[in-house]
C-alpha cells in the first residue's frame, strides 16, 4: 500500500494542567465526542474549527493501525492540520 505524504498527515496536541503535552504524530484520522453527543471525524486539510468534546475515547489512525486513547472534556482547536484538546485532567 502506499504511503500517505508527511504535508497531507496531522499532529495530535493533548493538553492537560497535569504537565507535558500528548503529542502524536502522522494521524491520518481522527475522531472524538462533542458535547453535543455527535462524533467528529478530522482528515487532514480539515477547515480550522473550535468545538466543546466530552469525556470519551478519541479514534485515530496512524500508518494502517487504528489506535484509542481516553481523554478528559475540553476545548479541540484544528488549524493548518494540527488538533490541539485543552483539558483539565
Amino acid at each position: 500500500m502506499s504511503q500517505t505524504p508527511k504535508d497531507k498527515l496531522m499532529r495530535v496536541e493533548i493538553h492537560t494542567m497535569a504537565g507535558s503535552p500528548l503529542v502524536l504524530e502522522d494521524v491520518s484520522a481522527f475522531n472524538v465526542l462533542l458535547s453535543d453527543g455527535g462524533w467528529l471525524g478530522i482528515l487532514p486539510g480539515h477547515t480550522n474549527l473550535v468545538a466543546a468534546t466530552v469525556d470519551g475515547e478519541a479514534r485515530y489512525t496512524v500508518g494502517e493501525e487504528q489506535l484509542t486513547r481516553y481523554i478528559s472534556s475540553g476545548i479541540l482547536s484544528v488549524a493548518d492540520n494540527v488538533i490541539s484538546i485543552l483539558t483539565t485532567k
